[in-house]
């Protein structure tokens, strides 16, 4: 199921409209309408606002555990994906590797 099913769907079981969850998103419900239906794709902010309005894990609402892909797979899709992101979407980004960065240090050093 592609990312715009998935949100649909989870509006739906949740009960909740368009209008409503885009108004939570604060988005339009023309954009949210084509995030839906696969006519654009989510922002990185709009998926984890999504995960957090129905506490829901984004890795598994974005698929990212669906196939095994190879670095070089993986790094095209970032760099590919990250051409669309906005600013304040890289900063979360980079944050978030700088974190996993620490961490993965901490982990070798013990």
């Amino acid at each position: 199921m592609k990312i715009g099913e998935k949100i649909k769907s989870l509006r739906k079981s949740n009960g909740m409209s368009q209008e409503v969850l885009a108004q939570k998103l604060n988005v339009n419900r023309n954009l949210l309408s084509r995030v839906e239906t696969g006519k654009n794709d989510p922002t990185i902010t709009m998926v984890k606002d999504i995960a957090t309005i129905f506490n829901v894990d984004i890795a598994s609402l974005a698929d990212m555990k669906s196939k095994s892909m190879s670095y070089d797979e993986k790094m095209k899709i970032i760099n590919d994906g990250c051409y669309y992101l906005t600013d304040k979407d890289l900063d979360m980004i980079v944050r978030m590797i700088s974190v996993m960065r620490e961490e993965y240090v901490k982990r070798s050093d013990n």
